[in-house]
């Protein structure tokens, strides 16, 4: 399961450096022009405390914008190395609400699920600690997930959440057919016996991952 979760890894690499690359290029791009007005500073004098405010404001601003981008890389480069940490400890101490945070947050690497997947991740505010394969369970999780992306259209609305220690997945376009519970059941095999999967739902489809501290 180790190399699985790793192959996974690689496979979405390609991702991974384009959601690097994009918020790396606007701080490239702020940077300079805070350079730019930086030098203009020293061609100001005292009677242009009007240009110097502007300066100050556009300064700020694009610092914030600086921050706000190396906080998004900061996210992927921290769910890569949670991802190898964990996948190299394998059977561990996991705890859900991060490994929601963090699986979820890799995943945007894969452009069905952060472009055409109308996403809603919550996970409440208590942490919840499972003692568990985390090979297994992440290669179910993403298995669910790719299993949803496959059989619904793209603009799908996608809920994942963190409730009494279960992982529930709602999609309301899902359609819990014969075939799509079969591939449920293929993508969670690793985890039976140590995990209760249960599908259903009315209004919108549910799939539920109930995990038990093993």
């Amino acid at each position: 399961m180790k190399q699985k979760v790793l192959a996974h890894i690689g496979s979405l690499m390609g991702g991974m450096v384009h959601n690097i690359n994009t918020p790396l290029m606007w701080i490239m791009g702020r940077a300079q022009l805070v350079q730019s007005r930086n030098e203009k500073l020293d061609s100001l004098n005292g009677n242009d405390g009007e240009e110097l405010r502007t300066i100050k404001a556009k300064n700020s601003k694009d610092l914030k914008s600086i921050q706000d981008g190396a906080d998004k890389i900061d996210h992927i480069l921290k769910s890569l190395g949670y991802k190898i940490q964990m996948a190299n400890e394998g059977y561990t101490s996991i705890e859900l609400r991060e490994f929601l945070e963090r699986e979820t947050d890799f995943l945007l690497a894969d452009m069905r699920f952060k472009h055409e997947t109308k996403r809603e991740v919550t996970s409440g505010p208590q942490s919840c600690y499972v003692k568990f394969d985390y090979n297994a369970l992440a290669c179910a999780f993403t298995g669910i997930i790719d299993t949803i992306m496959d059989v619904t259209e793209k603009g799908r609305n996608l809920k994942i959440s963190l409730e009494n220690g279960a992982i529930l997945f709602r999609c309301p376009e899902l359609k819990l057919t014969p075939e799509v519970r079969a591939r449920i059941e293929s993508v969670c095999l690793e985890i039976r016996g140590r995990a209760d999967i249960v599908m259903g739902g009315e209004d919108e489809a549910e799939i539920s991952l109930w995990i038990r501290d093993t």
